[in-house]
């Protein structure tokens, strides 16, 4: 990164307003926002809380769907020294209200949806003592006389507040769903955001030569690294974001025409829904030119599909939040192979991370054996915050640990088995449902499929299939038979549910603590 390479993510947006001012940063609703315009009321919400004194590095909470405002506030929080905290807005008062006694913040930033979830979470988070409304109608209750958020952001100066940002500086915290235990806070510096930049110029990939002519949909929700990240990747560019408040297939759809659209994120359910969609027969899809998916692989047929009718390229994509993102990539190329077996793979790791498969006692194992996946990377969080004896066991070494099962072919693709804490020991076996969910989504008559295992006095676990099914006449000897035909007994399910729709969380993964939580109540 050279002197004049930005340094922060405030950066960033001054970068882009000085060379291409009235180029658009956003489209939101059919309204264009500039990125002079961006900046400018990136810099009246800076000034607007430095005037509050808030305590810094303090971390300032958004609880509010995607939208032009939230980018706003996003650039502005970075630009004035502080941290954003995105909350998950379908998590309930007590969830949330962990989470803001945890991060310490002062201010809260919501939709106006969430005003009651706003005024309960006043009364009970003492140190909470600014909240304020987006959109219309509300009042920000501070100091200051009550006012709404446009109000409030233009009663200041837009004149930048030059507020000295270290690429150590917390850019954003990002609470894990939850669904293992305590949710913890994972910091991510403005260094690590820079430094996913840099590695995916490093990757000198054709289809990753993004520019200001891109636009891409933003969808996925902001309190998720998928989505903000997401983002930020094409700021980075001085492209455009067409900004959804939430994910909508038709949607996606309708916007590539109308915007031109060349870059989108989906996961594979969506590209299904997509496919189903009657809106996809009369869409122009010529400025599509990649769509990225995460989450999970792709299942050949789908994938078959999905490149017959979208006509253009496909690219897997697997990180996490700790890592700021990507991790591994299965390149468009990868996918036009006609090696099904590839397409389970989650490709090759971007060229500065160094990936290793290890044992329980943190020494790298042989090519094809499952280990855990473990990486040394420039763009890893700085820690979890308050979590600092969390901490200490998330390393051998220099290598984080990710949590994921996986193993590395001759050719150095990484194939992700399962996480481990979703890993099934039945009869003193160790049982890894991704395998077996595989096999489930072959079969033709099954549309979606999970695998949990259930206790058991017998065996410890056994194995359970959750079923939604494309047809109603599918029994459960037939599910079980499929897969036994296919991968060892052992591993076969020994029992098997049928629903009409798996638990999921907003980016789209099965929350099996929940299916687990269900099926033990039986």
């Amino acid at each position: 990164m050279t002197r004049a390479d930005p340094v922060t993510e405030a950066d960033v947006l001054r970068e882009h307003a000085r060379a291409r001012p009235a180029h658009p940063a956003i489209i939101f609703r059919d309204h264009v926002t500039s990125y002079a315009e961006l900046d400018a009321r990136a810099n009246g919400v800076a000034n607007g809380l430095l005037s509050l004194q808030l305590a810094r590095p303090g971390r300032v909470a958004i609880l509010a769907k995607n939208s032009c405002a939230f980018f706003e506030l996003l650039f502005g929080i970075m630009r004035a020294g502080l941290t954003v905290l995105p909350i998950n807005w379908r998590l309930a008062t007590p969830e949330i209200e962990f989470i803001l006694k945890d991060a310490q913040v002062e201010i809260l930033f919501f939709d106006e949806e969430f005003a009651r979830t706003a005024a309960e979470l006043r009364a009970l988070c003492p140190a909470l003592s600014h909240v304020m409304v987006l959109g219309g109608g509300g009042s920000c209750y501070t100091a200051q006389r009550d006012r709404s958020f446009s109000a409030w952001r233009e009663a200041n100066t837009d004149r930048d507040p030059d507020v000295s940002v270290s690429p150590e500086d917390i850019m954003i915290q990002l609470y894990t769903s939850g669904t293992t235990g305590e949710p913890k806070g994972a910091q991510i510096s403005h260094r690590s955001s820079r430094q996913m930049r840099v590695m995916e110029v490093q990757a000198n990939e054709n289809w990753m030569q993004w520019t200001w002519r891109d636009v891409a949909v933003v969808a996925l929700p902001n309190f998720h690294l998928s989505g903000t990240a997401w983002a930020l990747q094409w700021f980075a560019r001085g492209a455009t974001c067409v900004v959804q408040e939430r994910v909508d297939p038709n949607e996606f759809l309708r916007a590539i025409p109308r915007y031109r659209v060349s870059q989108l994120f989906a996961v594979p359910t969506v590209i299904e829904m997509m496919l189903a969609s009657p809106v996809l027969a009369d869409t122009d899809l010529s400025s599509l030119q990649v769509v990225y998916y995460g989450g999970s692989p792709i299942s050949p047929m789908l994938l078959h599909r999905a490149l017959e009718a979208l006509r253009c390229s496909f690219v897997q994509i697997y990180g996490m939040t700790e890592n700021n993102g990507t991790i591994s990539y299965l390149t468009p190329a990868d996918h036009t192979t006609g090696d099904d077996q590839l397409l389970k793979s989650c490709g090759r790791p971007l060229p500065a991370i160094d990936l290793r498969i290890m044992n329980a006692d943190g020494r790298e194992v042989s090519r094809g054996e499952i280990g855990e996946i473990c990486v040394k990377s420039p763009s890893l969080m700085s820690g979890y915050w308050r979590r600092e004896g969390l901490c200490d066991g998330l390393f051998h070494g220099d290598y984080f640990r990710t949590g994921d099962a996986g193993y590395l072919n001759p050719a150095g693709y990484l194939f992700l088995v399962d996480r481990l804490k979703d890993m099934i020991v039945s009869g003193g076996e160790n049982i890894y449902p991704a395998e077996i969910e595989r096999v489930l989504l072959q079969h033709p008559a099954i549309a979606e499929a999970a695998v949990v295992g259930v206790p058991d006095p017998r065996w410890g676990e056994v194995v359970t299939a959750v079923i939604v099914q494309r047809s109603p006449s599918l029994q459960e000897r037939e599910v079980i038979d499929w897969v036994r035909q296919r991968i060892s007994a052992y591993k076969a399910p020994k029992r098997v549910h049928f629903l009409k729709t798996l638990p999921r969380n907003p980016s789209g993964k099965v929350l099996k603590r929940v299916l687990r939580e269900q099926l033990q109540q039986h």
